[in-house]
């Protein structure tokens, strides 16, 4: 096996796409390229990392023309028991959780404006700061998260010095081959053991994404495709999904600044659920909402919106969670819908504290 030790000061990436045993890895050539919009994007290989709503963030591209391949359990032999660093940052004493009562107000906040017809439906997230549980080696949460999720795009991004985060994500953003592309509409989270009907709630939310993505793709491509809703397991959560598939009649990145973001992560109408989320959360999402993923590998491009989603400190972690508010929504079933998902990769952090 080829080797996978980093070199010194360049990013890297590992990833592990949905329903795929084997795990890539990318060295990157050199620092990442901040990119200014989606059309300056390099047209060689490379992974990129673009920042959610309401985020001041850089658009990365990580060049490269290199990948390895290797079994995750080779992964865990071969990097899991060197003494690889991992230059963290600490973690910024101005993010830290919020409590449930503010959080819940909030909430009821977004559910009024829907109520007099100002919004259809926003997205409101929070961090959940948690200190003390940063591994050693956070490929151990990596190697984690693919074991528990096989269905997920899991994925770490380390930049020396300046970030290092984790993924593990339900929600395919694009796929492209050529000019056919795929898409989903997903929305709407139930626990996965709750046997009850989806209610008006979650399938109002999920009709509001594949009524937006239906009209993006209507306006920009031919021989559109769509499925029927569909319920499908991520982690402890389960949603509705529906698939598009389609044939672009534009480039890959201009229907890609349509698509982004969805109401799934965003709201709708999007810049009214913009101003809210910008003006009531009250902190940088970064790349959370945003997507990451693969462009012009062999000349595919596979990319994912980014949820269930970590940025990791040398002191701690900060979890990305966040729901979709409707007319219907309950404060206090939203609060227990983000600590239900940030349990999606809480449980890989539990773990290895407890085994060191």
């Amino acid at each position: 096996m080829e080797s996978t030790v980093q070199k010194k000061n360049l990013p890297l990436v590992y990833y592990r796409m949905p329903h795929e045993k084997d795990v890539w890895f990318i060295q990157g050539e050199c620092a990442p390229l901040e990119i200014d919009s989606l059309q300056n994007v390099p047209s060689t290989p490379g992974f990129i990392l673009y920042p959610g709503v309401a985020s001041s963030s850089n658009p990365l591209f990580i060049q490269t023309d290199k990948q390895i391949r290797m079994p995750l359990e080779d992964l865990y032999a071969a990097s899991l028991d060197t003494a690889e660093i991992w230059k963290l940052q600490s973690l910024p004493t101005n993010e830290a959780s919020i409590a449930k009562e503010e959080y819940c107000k909030k909430v009821a906040n977004a559910v009024e404006l829907i109520s007099s017809g100002e919004l259809q439906k926003v997205v409101l997230s929070r961090i959940k700061n948690i200190q003390g549980i940063t591994p050693e080696n956070p490929l151990k949460i990596f190697y984690e998260l693919c074991n528990k999720y096989p269905a997920a795009f899991v994925s770490l991004v380390y930049i020396p010095g300046n970030l290092l985060w984790i993924t593990a994500t339900p929600e395919l953003l694009i796929s492209a081959n050529k000019n056919e592309i795929k898409t989903v509409s997903l929305s709407g989270t139930k626990p996965v053991n709750n046997t009850d009907g989806w209610g008006e709630k979650e399938k109002t939310e999920q009709k509001i994404v594949t009524d937006y993505i239906s009209q993006v793709l209507g306006e920009d491509c031919e021989n559109i495709r769509i499925s029927t809703p569909e319920e499908v397991i991520a982690g402890n959560v389960k949603h509705l999904k529906t698939s598009f598939s389609a044939t672009l009649k534009i480039d890959l990145w201009s229907l890609v600044s349509k698509l982004h973001p969805t109401p799934a992560v965003c709201g709708f109408p999007l810049n009214k659920a913009k101003h809210f989320i910008e003006q009531t959360e009250g902190y940088d999402r970064k790349y959370y909402t945003g997507f990451l993923g693969l462009y012009n590998v062999e000349g595919k491009t596979d990319l994912f919106v980014n949820l269930r989603c970590a940025e990791l400190f040398a002191n701690g972690v900060n979890l990305y969670v966040g729901g979709g508010i409707t007319k219907d929504s309950i404060p206090n079933a939203e609060w227990e819908e983000t600590e239900l998902k940030a349990k999606t990769l809480l449980f890989a952090f539990e773990k290895i504290k407890h085994e060191a």
